[in-house]
């Protein structure tokens, strides 16, 4: 027995050395933060993980359109091998089956829906690095004036609360949506859809073009018929959404929780509160966003090593804390780092709770084009209202035909 334990000793060395002594390893990740900053902080964590280790990391920051060279390197064997990727990504790298399986044992016990984007047929292909979802600001001030007591908890008292706003402050004061500008229009299609109780998929079959995702879509557009929203905001990307809440100009918004240091910083003086997304007829709906980690599965041994070693080292609890609190901005995927004060206090509470029910999309290899399909149709919807040709049937006409384009996707 002692025997065998100095082997296992001895060999258990031998790997650590090989891979510490010859390893430097490649990290691709997105801009999640002002740039030098970003640089810093991943130039500190490097050499703090090379001291310990004896492993060196090369940072490179990638951008968002990096996605065709993402999958090259994977398939080719060239460039990093560790990298982010967005989680409704997860899919088509994991049916690739060229990035490496993960044993949970090796970390923290995730968040539901961060893992849920990470898993595909059963197995676990990415660690969550962080995650994000989206809930209601509304500012306090506003509400008061317009004699509003409680934040609406419901989407018909965002309606109700809408109403007084615009009676107090002129249409268009109350609400600022995401039109079709922008990118990510799907997030919000999503939330609604899933608290008026409808799915995306069942079975492998498109489903969402169904009353509950008509009545989503058409809520949506309610927002600008009621003169709850500017019409201007039929066009807007998120960033111009957000923006108009926080200069004060309207009442509410959806946006995720990267908002409140930007808030902090350029309009600290506003005065506004977080409440979780509002209830439909389901119950509530939230969409679980965020990037994970993969690691390329046909790099030499050594670096694929030094590379779960480097994740590893990434995803410990003072590490995550300060990369979503002083980079990212966005929320911890593991519970452990979510208990920090930071997290566990003020208007960031409210994001744990909604991430706790939030839903990430299913991972599939064709959740790309999926998602193209469904987001086109709904700023379709959208155009046909700034065009004035918007009526009771348009929401059924296009998600009939992103319906039909996703099964045909899916070989329907």
């Amino acid at each position: 027995m002692k025997k065998l334990v100095v082997l296992l000793t001895i060999a258990t060395m031998l790997v650590f050395a090989a891979v510490a002594s010859a390893t430097e390893i490649t990290f691709w990740a997105m801009t999640n933060g002002p740039s030098e900053a970003h640089y810093e902080w991943m130039a500190k964590t490097a050499a703090e993980f090379e001291a310990e280790t004896g492993i060196k990391v090369k940072f490179e920051e990638i951008g968002w359109d990096s996605l065709n060279r993402l999958t090259n390197t994977v398939i080719t064997g060239e460039g990093a091998q560790v990298f982010q990727i967005g989680n409704t990504w997860q899919g088509l790298f994991a049916a690739t089956g060229g990035v490496l399986e993960f044993d949970l044992d090796d970390f923290d016990e995730f968040m539901g829906a961060p893992l849920a984007s990470a898993t595909y047929d059963g197995k676990v292909y990415g660690i969550p690095w962080f995650a994000e979802t989206r809930c209601l600001f509304y500012n306090t001030e506003m509400f008061k004036k317009a004699g509003i007591t409680t934040p609406p908890g419901t989407w018909n008292e965002v309606m109700d609360a809408g109403q007084k706003i615009i009676d107090k402050y002129g249409e268009g004061s109350a609400f600022a949506i995401a039109g079709t500008s922008a990118w990510d229009l799907i997030h919000n299609y999503a939330m609604l859809l899933w608290s008026f109780g409808g799915e995306m998929l069942v079975d492998g079959k498109a489903v969402f073009n169904s009353q509950a995702g008509y009545d989503a879509i058409d809520y949506w557009v309610g927002l600008l018929d009621s003169g709850l929203a500017d019409p201007a905001c039929a066009e807007y990307n998120q960033p111009q959404a957000n923006a108009a809440f926080n200069n004060g100009d309207v009442a509410m918004t959806i946006t995720e929780p990267s908002q409140i240091p930007v808030i902090a910083d350029e309009n600290s003086d506003l005065p506004y509160d977080i409440v979780q997304p509002p209830a439909g007829p389901a119950g509530r709906g939230a969409f679980a966003g965020g990037s994970n980690i993969v690691i390329r599965k046909n790099a030499p041994a050594e670096e694929i090593e030094a590379a779960k070693a480097w994740v590893q080292f990434l995803m410990r609890k003072e590490n995550l804390v300060s990369y979503c609190k002083d980079q990212c901005n966005f929320l911890p995927t593991t519970k452990e780092a979510f208990n920090d004060p930071y997290f566990a206090s003020g208007k960031l509470v409210v994001f744990k709770k909604t991430l706790s029910y939030a839903k990430a999309y299913p991972t599939l290899a064709e959740w790309g084009e999926i998602e193209t399909s469904i987001q086109g149709n709904f700023s379709n919807v959208l155009t046909e209202w700034v065009e004035g040709n918007y009526d009771e049937n348009s929401a059924e006409e296009y998600l009939d035909a992103a319906a039909a384009e996703v099964n045909l996707i899916l070989g329907n």
